[in-house]
């Protein structure tokens, strides 16, 4: 006999959630914050797994210059590059037969140079492909009731490099009077 780990594993979620549910003190919202956490928890863990097994294989080919600040982004739509190629034929072997052999060469060939541009940091913007930004000019704020300095982050920066609202970043001066920010990793 063996052991159905997944049987198992779904069982005890149920029988979790009956319990959260039977407790009398949990409330359906807190039931729906839990569940809700743990899979964002889990969402967030494997995308940075994924960001730096990407970032070691684009060493590996030859592609990084040490380090790659955008990879869970350019790794997301190389993915979906990639997808959008292999669609046609992915899903049902129907769906393939409406494509001519050349017809399915030329949308992985797209697919594959779109993959490239993007694992370079280029992005389509009004339907051409743009050059990365590479630097962003922000102005100083001070907080009202602290009096602190406050230096904001464009999206566009954190979308680029993974960074979230609560993680912790740390300043690391270099000689020149600039800065390195990096994401302080637990």
């Amino acid at each position: 006999m063996t052991f159905d780990y997944k049987k198992y594993s779904l069982e005890n979620l149920e029988n979790w959630i009956h319990d959260a549910m039977n407790s009398g003190e949990a409330s359906p919202q807190e039931i729906y914050d839990t569940i809700k956490g743990v899979v964002d928890e889990n969402y967030h863990i494997y995308k940075k797994k994924t960001a730096e097994a990407y970032e070691l294989l684009a060493l590996l080919n030859g592609n990084g210059e040490g380090h790659i600040s955008d990879t869970i982004s350019r790794g997301n739509k190389i993915h979906q590059a990639i997808d959008d190629c292999m669609r046609p034929w992915g899903h049902s072997d129907m769906e393939a037969l409406q494509y001519t052999d050349e017809e399915l060469n030329a949308m992985c060939a797209a697919a594959e140079e779109e993959a490239y541009l993007i694992s370079k940091g280029y992005f389509k913007e009004n339907g051409f492909w743009q050059k990365p930004k590479t630097s962003w000019v922000v102005g100083v704020q001070v907080d009202g009731l602290s009096g602190d300095a406050i230096i904001p982050i464009p999206d566009e920066v954190a979308d680029i490099v993974g960074w979230d609202l609560d993680d912790e970043l740390e300043w690391i001066p270099n000689d020149n009077g600039s800065y390195i920010i990096r994401k302080v990793t637990k």
